[in-house]
């Protein structure tokens, strides 16, 4: 009994840290992942000339 107790906390507490760090609004990993994706995005396309590239 007191195994399965441990087992049933654990996956609450894994959905918990799941939830609040990956599926989170704000703070979360996905969030600061995305902001850091549309800085480098943003880096990338102000470094490219186009008027350098011919086709």
């Amino acid at each position: 009994m007191k195994n399965l107790i441990i087992i049933i906390g654990t996956i609450i507490l894994g959905a918990l840290i799941v939830n609040t760090l990956v599926l989170g609004d704000t703070n979360s990993l996905k969030s600061t992942a995305k902001d850091i994706v549309d800085e480098g995005t943003t880096a990338i396309m102000n470094n490219i000339k186009f008027d350098s590239i011919s086709s």
